[in-house]
């Protein structure tokens, strides 16, 4: 297994479980959804790991609801940045 950040699979996970597809982005083309993670990224510690096991243990400490706050508060900033400011190609 390669080197995976857990927090960006967490991070994903939510974007798609609470945004995409909901009617809650202004847009959710390709560009705005990429900017929208690297913008929570940004703002979130990195759980790097190199087993599955890694993964596993990173996942499960994602029941804590003090890292699930984190991960959500940083995409609805995130969300919000990107929303007044798009970097999206007009018509996508």
């Amino acid at each position: 297994m390669a080197v995976v950040n857990v927090t960006e699979l967490l991070v994903q996970s939510a974007l798609k479980d609470a945004y995409i597809g909901k009617g809650r982005l202004t847009c959710d083309c390709a560009r705005c959804v990429e900017d929208i993670k690297a913008i929570a990224l940004n703002h979130l510690p990195p759980h790097y790991v190199s087993t599955d096991q890694g993964v596993a243990y990173v996942k499960a400490q994602y029941i804590d609801p003090q890292l699930q706050s984190d991960v959500l508060r940083e995409l609805a900033f995130a969300a919000q940045t990107v929303s007044s400011s798009p970097r999206h190609i007009e018509g996508s």
